[in-house]
Parts: C-alpha cells; structure tokens; sequence
C-alpha cells in the first residue's frame, strides 16, 4: 500500500487538480465555500493510512485499516457525487465510521454475534443511500455524473459489499484482500482518470 501511495501521489501531481469544494449555508447568508478537497490526494491518504495500519501490529491491523480508510473514501466517493455541504459530508463520514465500528464489535465479541455485524450494515447503507439520491437526481433533472464517476462509485460499493460478504462468513483474511483491492482500484481510479 505504501508504494502504492507513492505511485498515486505521482500520479495526481502530474495530471490536473481534483478539488472539490466543502460548502457552508448558515441562516439566509449565501452558500461559501469553507475548503476545496483534493479527492485524488486524499486517496493517496487513504492508501498511507491503510500502508500504517498493516505496518502497525498484525493484530490490530484488521481494525485500524477499515477505521482510517473507510470513511475517507465514502467521503471521496461523495463528494465526486455532487455533495458539497459540510453537514452532509460530515454525517455520511459518521455514519461510515459508525458502521465500520459495529464490524469491529463483531470481530471481538466472544461470542461471534452476527448482530453487531447487521446493525453496522443498516447504518453503514445510509451513506450510500445518499450517495445514490444524488447521482439518480443528477441524471433526473438533465446533469448526469460523468461516467467514470459512476464506475468509481460502483466499484466501491461493490467492493464494500464483497467485504461484508466476507466478513459475514467469517473469512477475515478474505475481507482484508478485498478491501485492500477494492481501496487500491478506487484510488487509481480517481488520481488517473479524473
């Protein structure tokens, strides 16, 4: 993941910026923008964070990995979607991060409930069910999202819901590979095609 890292930072400093603004509306002021995200070094983030997590200790990078990474990416994910105001974005990085710490419950209940697993699912669908509302109105009131912005999309959603399969049957090894494949697609999907 570190040299990934490297190689999708290069990567974003030879093409164009991709900044995305984070906007603010208080009261009956005019929207303002707070601060613009540059989405492809924020992968570049998200991949040091996961090359960290597994250089930490092999027994807690399972955790920390999901943790740090999860979140940011649904945060990317987003903002390529067209959301811009800090509210939103700070709810859907909540709710990402909420869901990623029932897993985390799971995997260390004696136990090996599957409920924490589940009720981390029904909370980490929201951000995605948002995610959605704004790509389909998009296309619905004549400004679709650029196609690679769809795919992008999808391919986090898929690799989210292959590591959920994973982690539900019980394959931790498995779920780390494909969250570490579906990360990896994201972030050169983002620095090499935007």
């Amino acid at each position: 993941m570190a040299v990934q890292a490297v190689a999708v930072l290069a990567v974003a400093l030879l093409g164009a910026p991709t900044t995305r603004p984070v906007t603010v509306t208080l009261g009956e002021q005019p929207t303002s923008t707070l601060s613009q995200v540059d989405v492809a070094v924020a992968m570049v983030v998200v991949l040091a964070l996961a090359a960290v997590a597994w250089a930490w200790s092999s027994r807690w990078s399972g955790t920390l990995d999901p943790l740090l990474t999860t979140p940011v990416t649904v945060f990317v994910v987003a903002q390529l979607n067209g959301i811009r105001d800090v509210g939103a974005l700070v709810g859907i990085y909540a709710l990402a991060s909420a869901g990623v710490l029932f897993a985390v419950v799971q995997r260390r209940s004696p136990d090996r409930s599957r409920v924490p697993l589940g009720l981390g699912s029904a909370v980490g669908i929201v951000p995605w069910g948002i995610i959605a509302f704004h790509q389909v109105g998009a296309g619905l009131v004549g400004h679709p999202l650029p196609g690679i912005v769809v795919a992008i999309t999808l391919t986090a959603l898929v690799a989210a819901v292959a590591e959920f399969v994973a982690t539900w049957r019980g394959r931790p090894a498995a779920a780390s590979v494909l969250r570490a494949a579906g990360i990896s697609a994201v972030a050169w999907m983002v620095a090499a095609a935007l």
